[in-house]
C-alpha cells in the first residue's frame, strides 16, 4: 500500500479533483432523492407545492444528467491516473537492469503492472465516493430524520470491518497468484526456447504434461480469489439489506404507528438508505479489487526495489592516453542465480576502425560481451576503459523495436532532423519507394494501429536510425538473420558505405558476415579461444589508404 500511495502523492492533482467531483456528486445524490420523495408526496398524497409537478420533473431530469456526468468524470480521472502510473512503472521496468530472467520480467511488465491499475481506476474513485456520499447523507438525515441517521451510523461500520478481513486474505492470495504467474512465465519461455531439443529427444509429451499441470495450478489459484470475491459479495449484500430493512422498519413504524413523521420524510429515509449502504458496499467490492492490486504491486516493486539497491560502483572508466579505442581488462560477468560465468576473464583491445566478427557456438558469451562493451550490463569483475569521454555507441539488434509513431519519428528517435538527411538514410536502406507509396510519406504512422511493415522493413528502419546517428562504435547482432538475399545485400552495402572506417563489432554465424570482417574472435564458454588480428592490421591499413 505504501508503494501504491506514493504514486497518489506524485499525481496529487488527480485525487484532489476526485474529492471535489465526489463532494459535488454527494450533494447531487441527496438533492436527487429528496426531489424524488417530493414527487411521490405530490402524486400519492396530493400535497400542495409552490412548484408545478412538471417543473419538479424537469429539475429531476437535470439532476440525473448531472449525476451521470459527475460519475463519469470521477471514473475518467481514475482511468487517467491508472494510465500515468502504468506508463511510469513500465518505463522504470524497461530501463532498469533487473536480475530476473527475461520471462519473469515480461510477466511483471505486462500482467503484474496491469494488475496494479484497478487500485487507481476502480478502488480510489470509489473511496472518495464512499466517503463523500454517506457523509453528506448522514448530515442531511440529521436535519430530516435523526433516528434514521443514528441507525446508519451504528450499522455502517460492520461493512468496512467485514471487507477488510476478506481483503487481507485476498491480498495474500493475489500475491501468491502473481508470484506463481511470473515463475510459470519463465518456465514456459524456457520450454518454448528448447522445443526443438525436446522434440529431438522425444520429450515433448512430458513437456506438454508439465505445462498442463502448471496452468491448472494457476487456474486453481485464480479460482480461490474468485471464491473469496463471491463470498465477500454475498455477505456485503446481506449486511446492506439488513441495514436498509432497519431503516425501512423505523420509518414505517414512525409513519403508520406513531405518526411522528410525514410521508415525505419517510420516503426520503427509505430512498436514501439504499444509496447510503450501496456506496459503502461498492467500496467493499472495490476494496477487494484494491487488495488484488496490492498483491500485484508486491511483485512489481520486489523487482524494481531490488534494482535500486544494487552497488552503484561503476566498472567503466576513461583513459585518454591508451592506444586502443576500447580496452577490456580481465572482464567477467555472471547472471544472477547462476554459477557458470557467461564471460570469463576476457582481456581485449579494440582499435579504432576494427571490423570484428564475434563467432562461436550458442551460449559462448558473444551477446553478453557485446552488452558489456555497450554498457548495457556492468561487469561482475574487471574493468572496461574507453580512450575518450562520451564515446558514441550504437547497436542494430535482431529484433528491432518500432514505436507507435510516424516513420520520421522512428528514424530520428523524436529529434529535429532535416528531411534531406532523413531521406538520405532512407535511400541507403532501400526504403525510398516504400515511403513514396505511402499517403503521408515520412509522416505515415507505423506500428500498432498504423501501417504494418514486414520484418525486413522494420530491420531497415532500425538500420536507418543507426546510419543517421553515425556512432563511433556499433554492434550488429547477426544483422542478416531472417532476411532475404536482397535485404541482406542492402544492409551489407550500407554498412560498408557508412561504417567502413568506424569500429564495427558483428555477432556472426553466416559465412558472408564473417568474411566481411577483418578480425575474427572465436569465443567458447565465455572465453576468447582465438583472436585473428593479423588480417585486421593489413585490411585496416588498406582502408586508411583508400
Amino acid at each position: 500500500m505504501k508503494n501504491l500511495t506514493r504514486y497518489i502523492q506524485k499525481y496529487i492533482s488527480y485525487p484532489i479533483l476526485m474529492a471535489i467531483v465526489c463532494a459535488m456528486l454527494a450533494i447531487v445524490v441527496v438533492v436527487q432523492n429528496v426531489t424524488i420523495a417530493k414527487v411521490l408526496d405530490i402524486m400519492l398524497t396530493k400535497a400542495h407545492s409552490s412548484i408545478s409537478l412538471t417543473a419538479i420533473l424537469g429539475i429531476l431530469l437535470a439532476i440525473l444528467i448531472l449525476r451521470a456526468v459527475l460519475n463519469m468524470s470521477n471514473q475518467l480521472l481514475g482511468t487517467q491516473l491508472a494510465y500515468k502510473v502504468k506508463t511510469n512503472l513500465r518505463k522504470r521496468a524497461v530501463t532498469q537492469n533487473a536480475d530476473q530472467p527475461i520471462g519473469e520480467q515480461m510477466s511483471v511488465i505486462t500482467e503484474s503492472i496491469d494488475g496494479i491499475a484497478p487500485f487507481y481506476q476502480d478502488y480510489l474513485p470509489q473511496v472518495f465516493k464512499a466517503v463523500m456520499i454517506p457523509l453528506f447523507i448522514i448530515i442531511a438525515m440529521c436535519f430530516i430524520h435523526l433516528n434514521t441517521a443514528l441507525i446508519m451510523m451504528v450499522t455502517a461500520p460492520f461493512i468496512p470491518v467485514f471487507y477488510i478481513l476478506f481483503g487481507l486474505k485476498t491480498r495474500d492470495e493475489s500475491k501468491d497468484q502473481m508470484t506463481y504467474l511470473t515463475q510459470f512465465s519463465q518456465r514456459f519461455l524456457n520450454l518454448a526456447q528448447g522445443l526443438i531439443t525436446l522434440k529431438l529427444f522425444n520429450r515433448s509429451k512430458q513437456a506438454e504434461a508439465t505445462i498442463y499441470q502448471e496452468s491448472t495450478k494457476f487456474r486453481d489459484k485464480t479460482m480461490k480469489i474468485l471464491r473469496s470475491a463471491f463470498l465477500s459479495g454475498l455477505m456485503l449484500e446481506f449486511i446492506s439489506l439488513l441495514g436498509i430493512g432497519l431503516v425501512a422498519l423505523e420509518a414505517g413504524l414512525g409513519l403508520v404507528l406513531f405518526h411522528n413523521i410525514n410521508f415525505q420524510t419517510a420516503a426520503i429515509a427509505i430512498i436514501l438508505a439504499p444509496e447510503f449502504y450501496n456506496s459503502i458496499k461498492d467500496l467493499g467490492q472495490a476494496f477487494h479489487t484494491g487488495k488484488q492490486s496490492e498483491g500485484a504491486a508486491d511483485v512489481v516493486f520486489d523487482m524494481l526495489d531490488v534494482d535500486s539497491n544494487h552497488d552503484e560502483t561503476t566498472r567503466y572508466s576513461v583513459d585518454t592516453s591508451q592506444a586502443a579505442q576500447i580496452h577490456l581488462d580481465q572482464v567477467s560477468y555472471h547472471y544472477p542465480n547462476t554459477e557458470r560465468l557467461a564471460v570469463d576473464g576476457v582481456t581485449l583491445d579494440i582499435d579504432k576502425g576494427d571490423h570484428i566478427a564475434l563467432v562461436g557456438p550458442s551460449g559462448a558469451g558473444k551477446t553478453t560481451l557485446s552488452q558489456l562493451i555497450l554498457q548495457i550490463r556492468q561487469p561482475s569483475k574487471g574493468i572496461v576503459t574507453f580512450n575518450k569521454e562520451d564515446l558514441k555507441l550504437g547497436v542494430l539488434s535482431q529484433q528491432p523495436y518500432i514505436f507507435n509513431a510516424s516513420i520520421r519519428e522512428n528514424v530520428t528517435m523524436f529529434k529535429e532532423v532535416p528531411d534531406a538527411e532523413v531521406m538520405k538514410v532512407i535511400e541507403a536502406v532501400g526504403l525510398t519507394d516504400k515511403i513514396k507509396s505511402l499517403p503521408d510519406g515520412l509522416d505515415t504512422a507505423i506500428g500498432e494501429g498504423g501501417e504494418m511493415l514486414s520484418g525486413g522493413q522494420m530491420r531497415r528502419i532500425e538500420l536507418s536510425r543507426v546510419l543517421l546517428d553515425r556512432p563511433e562504435v556499433v554492434v550488429f547482432d547477426e544483422p542478416a538473420t531472417g532476411l532475404d538475399v536482397w535485404t541482406e545485400r542492402i544492409i551489407q552495402t550500407a554498412l560498408k558505405e557508412y561504417f567502413d572506417t568506424r569500429t564495427v563489432i558483428m555477432i556472426a554465424h553466416r559465412q558472408s558476415t564473417i568474411r566481411a570482417a577483418d578480425r575474427r574472435i572465436y569465443m567458447k564458454q565465455g572465453r576468447i579461444e582465438t583472436d585473428d588480428q593479423d588480417i585486421s592490421i593489413g585490411m585496416r591499413k588498406g582502408r586508411e589508404k583508400a
